[in-house]
């Protein structure tokens, strides 16, 4: 197994995680709040997320609230997919809300010009307001100045989403999820304290894999994205594919077989039953299963903030199977390398 000084290692955000999101929950909440203000007197009712990689996974997490507790129309696309195919519908009754930590992001930079354009409101959510196209351009600009933007883009979204659906449609359930935010640094604190073992000991069980299949629903699927295909190709060199529970009866049964790894995350919103079963099947026909488990982690949060407080144990395993297969997660051979 690798020997790494994790203080050295800026793959694992998790030691600044904690005094990041604060400062964000203290700066963005009201920001976010004069924001939601202005779009409402615009009269907006669409919004577009558009982002690459994690930062569209982001996006996803935006238009589950939306589309569950909200009539508002929501959409995601990744930015070439908007720059390419830009929707008829993006005009002065849209937001567009583009996420790129750098806010240099190449295809993202576009999309942000095109909705400027098209005259609608666009939302900058990037680590700094200055010296990137994304600060400089953005109608309104969210900048959280961290080095944990996954938790400082879901913030962001979240706070868009959750305030604007409070002042148009207000929903208790909504409320539920406002009133649990503030909670987060301190169950974030304790999985960065007290789950690195256990990740240790669950990333040496796989030093056989090459990658994994990672299987979630609901609220997690964007988590299952970010950690099963992003982290897990980027940063762990590992092959992955994610899986959709519900869809897991429709093809992917068919792999599963001794030898064959997945990640499973459960939730506990609605959709916990059918990634329990898949689950059992794999389990059944002798799948090899990691199970993260958001009823054993949540500490009484809501079930909808899953994809911030579960990131913590995704991020120590992903950091741990790097280690047991030898790699720096750190390192990269073509990313920021060569030519793209």
């Amino acid at each position: 197994m690798l020997q790494l000084d994790k203080s050295k290692v800026d793959f694992l955000v998790t030691s600044s995680m904690v005094g990041e999101v604060e400062s964000f929950l203290e700066s963005g909440k009201a920001k976010v709040q004069e924001i939601v203000k202005q779009l409402i007197a615009r009269q907006i009712d669409t919004f577009y997320f558009v982002g690459c990689g994690s930062s569209m996974a982001v996006g996803d997490a935006a238009k589950y609230l939306l589309d569950k507790y909200s009539t508002l129309n929501a959409h995601v696309y990744t930015g070439w997919e908007f720059v390419d195919h830009t929707p008829l519908r993006v005009n002065e009754k849209s937001a567009v809300i583009v996420i790129s930590h750098s806010g240099t992001t190449e295809e993202v930079v576009k999309a942000l010009r095109i909705a400027n354009e098209r005259g609608a409101a666009t939302i900058s959510i990037v680590n700094e307001r200055e010296g990137n196209p994304l600060g400089a351009e953005g109608q309104f600009v969210l900048d959280y100045n961290a080095h944990a933007m996954w938790e400082c883009h879901l913030l962001a979204v979240y706070f868009l989403a959750c305030f604007f659906i409070q002042e148009t449609q207000p929903s208790a359930e909504v409320e539920k999820i406002l009133a649990d935010i503030p909670k987060l640094p301190a169950v974030l604190g304790y999985h960065i304290e007290h789950y690195e073992e256990t990740a240790r000991k669950l990333a040496e069980q796989t030093t056989a894999w090459k990658g994994f299949y990672t299987v979630a629903a609901g609220p997690l699927v964007p988590l299952a994205y970010k950690e099963g295909v992003i982290t897990n190709m980027e940063f762990m060199w590992g092959h992955g594919a994610v899986i959709e529970s519900g869809e897991f009866r429709h093809g992917p049964l068919e792999i599963t077989e001794a030898g064959v790894p997945f990640v499973f995350l459960l939730g506990t919103d609605a959709s916990r039953h059918i990634t329990e079963r898949a689950l059992n099947f794999v389990r059944k026909y002798k799948g090899e299963t990691i199970v993260f488990d958001y009823q054993e982690l949540a500490q009484g949060l809501h079930p909808d903030l899953a994809p911030m407080v579960m990131f913590v144990p995704l991020e120590w395993f992903s950091y741990y199977f790097a280690v047991v297969h030898d790699h720096n997660p750190d390192n990269r051979r073509y990313y920021g390398v060569v030519a793209y």
